[in-house]
């Protein structure tokens, strides 16, 4: 808003004096069809007062009237305020226009305090495709969300074996080992988990969890069952799947942080012309494979899903090749505001400042839904 300086008002009253002739006691009449000079202190006093009063009602003269706000100030907030990032989420006035064509993915919040990642995707023909699912914990409500929308899976991609992304699908299916009826139907589970003796090496830190996912899903008939490769294209609805990349296999004496992080599968799918990549939890190594194997070219997506929930991720050069529009945070509020100065969640918003994308969503704000 523009700030003015208040109008001057300068009322300068003109010298009156009272003339006598030369004869005393007379005194000289106005002239014809000019105020006296008492009706005219009367008059600009009254101005005065109404100027000032007028001032005073309205806030302003009419030089200081506002204008009317733009139309964009009124349709959306904006995505960065002195330098920092506003979710979606956090908006007052946030841009709803679809862009999904029809689809809709929910990006779906922790049930815990733990991060985790939870996407369910129903596409413009009522399939339903569900990434990874979340913990334990966050298994009884997306099975919820699933069971309002038919109760029927069309696909159910993972992207490691980690227990913050295989979790729910753990749930459901020991539910459904136990002889519950979940009331939901799995057509087609896409994976691919290394044995067990290599989770022994490198990945014992969820080395239980790799173990029980494994187990339930050998339970499961065979034909619900694919693991995927580098360049295959699964087809769901009017949904295009990529796998771009191969599962990260270093040697037994190649020992990493998390090799399990970076033994994520990414997916890329193209959804009404949408593209959207899922990273998982790739980390620098497994990050720097997949540009490696897939290419800059074609890793270019309009939305991306943060790799590692945002934090000690894929590298700045992966996300330059990608030059996403719009971002997936999977991060609790903790690791969004990088509670303790323990994570590198401010660095990779920097990359994004840099990038200048256009929107951010995260689970920090509770479910997040893109139309």
């Amino acid at each position: 808003m523009n700030h003015h300086g208040g109008m001057q008002y300068n009322a300068g009253m003109a010298n009156l004096t009272r003339k006598t002739g030369h004869h005393r006691g007379r005194r000289r009449r106005g002239r014809s069809g000019r105020p006296s000079p008492v009706w005219l202190v009367i008059v600009l006093a009254a101005a005065a007062v109404l100027f000032f009063a007028g001032k005073t009602f309205w806030g302003k003269d009419a030089s200081e009237k506002e204008t009317e706000p733009a139309v964009e100030d009124i349709v959306s907030d904006p995505t960065y305020v002195n330098g920092e990032i506003i979710t979606e989420g956090a908006k007052v006035n946030r841009d709803e226009t679809p862009i999904l064509g029809g689809a809709e993915l929910a990006m779906l919040t922790n049930q815990t305090n733990g991060q985790m990642m939870s996407f369910l995707l129903e596409t413009s023909g009522g399939k339903l495709i569900v990434v990874d699912g979340g913990r334990w914990e966050d298994g009884d409500y997306l099975m919820e969300l699933i069971r309002e929308k038919g109760g029927q899976v069309a696909a159910w991609f993972l992207t490691h074996a980690h227990t913050d992304h295989v979790g729910a699908l753990i749930n459901l299916l020991q539910k459904e080992a136990d002889g519950t009826d979940t009331g939901i139907k799995i057509e087609n589970i896409y994976y691919n988990f290394a044995d067990m003796d290599w989770y022994m090496t490198h990945e014992l830190g969820d080395l239980g969890t790799a173990g029980t996912i494994m187990s339930l899903l050998d339970a499961l008939p065979q034909e619900q069952l694919h693991t995927v490769e580098r360049g295959q294209v699964i087809t769901v609805d009017d949904v295009t799947v990529t796998v771009m990349n191969d599962r990260y296999e270093p040697g037994p004496d190649e020992v990493g942080e998390r090799d399990g992080n970076d033994a994520s599968i990414a997916y890329r799918m193209v959804v009404n012309n949408v593209s959207i990549l899922f990273l998982g939890d790739l980390q620098t190594i497994g990050g720097d494979l997949l540009l490696e194997q897939a290419g800059a070219e074609a890793l270019k997506s309009d939305i991306v899903q943060m790799a590692h929930h945002g934090q000690h991720g894929v590298s700045q050069e992966v996300y330059q090749a990608i030059s996403p529009r719009i971002c997936l945070w999977p991060a609790p509020d903790w690791l969004w505001e990088n509670e303790g100065d323990a994570y590198e969640t401010p660095q990779t918003q920097e990359w994004m400042r840099k990038l200048e994308v256009e929107k951010h969503y995260c689970i920090k704000d509770g479910d997040q839904i893109i139309r």
